[in-house]
């Protein structure tokens, strides 16, 4: 996604609808340096100076990094195979206010979503934060859930699977480019949109977003 413009109408609804799935009010990744270790080109030579000592051997490789991300709350947990409106309300909310600002490394984004979003989801926000990161982008304002409804439930199935439909306002959602100015044509903005998620149930009784979409009319 990352060499995407917003060169067409079409193109800036579909982004002013994508950054109301985004979970943070600014989005801001760090970026890592990597330090060469030089090595002297003569080493383990038969021509080098024996008064020079033994070479220097290389330095180990850097251990895998610490994950200091901590988990976003995680929604309601509930009886096996069984969500309500109010349930799948604060399974969404949670999930939206998911601090993705705070994920330095994908490691971190992993261990910060673990209890809200996986499968077709986590991958979503894992691709929302990967662009924003390349790109110098920004997200700032939070986006508000209006509204959402349980449309359908399997409960007999493995994990137990739920449909949501929620209105989201993403009024005081804006999305801004490396300069800090607004990206898109507002008049093109649709600011409340139906979105349409997939809830499944995990082993813990914990309702995660699994997948996410949007209807034919998202008006709301």
């Amino acid at each position: 996604m990352s060499g995407d413009t917003f060169s067409s109408p079409a193109t800036v609804r579909r982004r002013a609808l994508w950054i109301t799935s985004a979970a943070a009010a600014l989005i801001a990744i760090g970026t890592a340096v990597a330090i060469a270790v030089a090595v002297p080109s003569d080493a383990g030579s038969s021509s080098a100076d024996p008064s020079a000592g033994s070479p220097t051997s290389a330095t180990p490789a850097s251990p895998t990094p610490t994950v200091t991300a901590t988990p976003a709350p995680a929604g309601p947990a509930t009886a096996v195979g069984t969500i309500d409106d109010d349930e799948a309300l604060a399974t969404i909310e949670t999930a939206l206010a998911a601090p993705i600002s705070t994920a330095g490394t994908s490691a971190d984004l992993d261990a910060l979503l673990k209890d809200v979003a996986v499968d077709a989801y986590a991958e979503e926000l894992e691709a929302q934060w990967q662009e924003l990161a390349s790109q110098g982008w920004s997200i700032t304002g939070t986006p508000v859930l209006v509204s959402s409804s349980v449309t359908s439930l399997t409960a007999d199935t493995d994990p137990p699977t739920a449909q949501v439909t929620a209105c989201i306002d993403s009024s005081a959602v804006e999305m801004l480019d490396a300069a800090g100015a607004p990206i898109g044509d507002d008049s093109a903005k649709t600011p409340r949109a139906l979105h349409l998620f997939t809830l499944v149930q995990g082993s813990d009784d914990i309702w995660r977003i699994a997948a996410h979409s949007f209807p034919n009319d998202p008006t709301c």
